[in-house]
């Protein structure tokens, strides 16, 4: 999270005697169906995980399961049909697994069909897993419109994951783009905004292998991240707090020396997210690309561990010459502009951890914050612009951001960002009331010329549908993350891509 908590509740007495615009209340709400059919089977033992798939390629996919409370060895089988029923199946075999990689079964299925759905489950012993729904990418030459939900950062204390639940709803959503914080590090904590009876195991901030393996194992319980991933494959990429809170190369700030090695500590992190995701094993760096027919190219970027220098603690520091300071490394870099400059496709979209675009935050009325987050590509600006000289040339460039827990729609030469809201970790509406909250979003839309839309109260996700026309993005806002009763679809925002005038965002009613 590269703006502190604090920061939030700081801003709040500096915005309270000033704030004088009313909010806007929902006009529509949308009640929302149960979960998929049979999802609180997904509770139970020894499938008590779930079922997830991801990476989708044209002709494969992956497919994940756990078991709980194994002993030794065990050998799963799979099935892959195009049948709800399972009358004909398709593909079949089998995936060991053992209590040294946590009872996780992964296993890449081959030889599917392009741009068709596909249903799978698991048999261990006489138990049969939930059925999960997955779908291949499209034919290399397809056209076919794509639909991507975007999702990032989703505190399992701050709420609950109201809108994975929205998105297993959706039966127009392609795959799903999980830009990071997947889980948090953090011990359980007695902040006002977190939600009673939701708290973090083990009870201390996690360090060990044993540590982050019965965190994911917690997220993965939860029946609302469960039935996304039986609906819908994911694509993801880590951000920091699948490590420690603003990591980097050699070091986090949330990393202490008594803590033991960072090496240490960032080797089991990504040993337990390789064991606990959805994603082929191939790509250790985490930087990859999806290609969705002619459509689009989907190019995950890594900037946490693959090259990442440590943030700037100076204005002055933002500045540092390239060579010293910078997000990715050189072979990243040089990755990166190979696939944009020969990419055939509609769109070149990239997955993107922390944002990308220029953005002001000393219009606030707080001396509390920086003017720039040095986490995000503010504090690496001779990368940034090396980068952003790049768009215009491939354009277009739609950028898909997570990390900032708020809805940010900027506008840039060549290329439009579009960040997703948290589905719970804290923005503004934890520590301010909707009065403070909005006057904060309008501050900020009013002193940076190239934010076309900002929301910094609500929770959802993002998605983006793409055709050949234009692109269409709206952000999805759930109610209330901290009721535990029936969520809703309080509102949304809708925005077009227009990628062949000047790549501007306008709105959609």
């Amino acid at each position: 999270m590269p703006i502190s908590s604090g920061f939030y509740s700081d801003l709040t007495a500096d915005l309270q005697k000033c704030c004088f615009l009313r909010p806007v209340n929902a006009t529509r709400f949308f009640l929302l169906a149960a979960l998929i059919s049979g999802a609180r089977l997904l509770a139970q033992h020894p499938f008590a995980f779930g079922v997830a798939s991801g990476d989708p390629y044209s002709e494969s996919v992956v497919l994940w399961t756990a078991l709980e409370g194994i002993s030794g060895p065990e050998t799963l089988t799979w099935e892959c049909s195009q049948d709800a029923d399972f009358t004909s199946i398709f593909t079949s075999g089998s995936v060991q697994t053992d209590p040294e990689h946590s009872g996780t079964a992964k296993v890449v299925a081959r030889g599917l069909e392009a741009g068709t759905t596909y249903y799978y489950r698991f048999w261990w012993r006489e138990h049969v897993s939930p059925i999960g729904r997955t779908k291949t990418a499209p034919a290399p030459n397809a056209m076919d419109p794509v639909k991507l939900a975007v999702v990032s950062c989703a505190h399992y204390e701050a709420g609950y994951f109201y809108g994975y639940g929205e998105i297993a709803q959706r039966s127009d959503v392609d795959v799903v783009v999980h830009l990071g914080d997947y889980i948090y590090e953090y011990a359980p904590g007695k902040a006002g905004w977190k939600v009673p009876g939701r708290v973090h195991v083990p009870d201390h901030e996690i360090v060990s292998l044993n540590d982050y393996r019965t965190r994911y194992a917690q997220y993965h319980r939860d029946l609302n991240l469960q039935a996304m991933h039986a609906s819908h494959p994911v694509i993801a990429i880590w951000d920091d707090h699948e490590i420690a809170n603003n990591s980097y190369t050699t070091g986090a700030d949330n990393h202490q020396d008594d803590e033991g090695a960072y090496s240490q500590r960032r080797a089991v992190a990504m040993q337990a997210y390789y064991e606990w995701m959805p994603v082929r094993e191939e790509h250790s760096e985490g930087y990859r690309a999806f290609r969705y027919g002619q459509m689009l190219d989907l190019i995950l970027l890594e900037t946490r561990l693959d090259g990442r220098t440590e943030a700037p603690r100076t204005d002055a520091g933002r500045f540092a010459p390239l060579a010293e300071h910078h997000l990715m490394s050189e072979n990243q870099r040089n990755w990166l502009t190979e696939r944009l400059q020969s990419s055939s496709a509609a769109y070149r979209v990239l997955g993107n951890q922390t944002i990308f675009s220029p953005l002001d935050l000393g219009v606030l009325p707080t001396k509390r914050v920086k003017d720039h987050n040095p986490d995000a590509w503010d504090g690496y600006l001779e990368e940034r612009e090396n980068l952003a000289r790049l768009f215009p040339s491939v354009a277009p460039v739609v950028i898909l951001t997570g990390d900032s827990h708020c809805s940010w729609g900027f506008e840039g030469p060549g290329y439009v960002e579009l960040c997703t809201p948290s589905i719970t970790s804290t923005n503004f509406d934890e520590y301010a009331n909707p009065l403070v909250a909005r006057f904060a979003g309008f501050l900020l839309w009013l002193r940076n010329r190239n934010l076309e839309y900002v929301n910094v109260r609500d929770h959802g996700f993002l998605t983006v549908a793409f055709s050949q026309e234009v692109a269409q993005a709206e952000w999805i806002y759930v109610q209330d993350i901290k009721s535990d009763e029936p969520w809703r679809v309080s509102h949304r925002r809708r925005r077009i891509v227009h990628p062949w005038t000047k790549n501007l965002l306008t709105k959609r009613r």
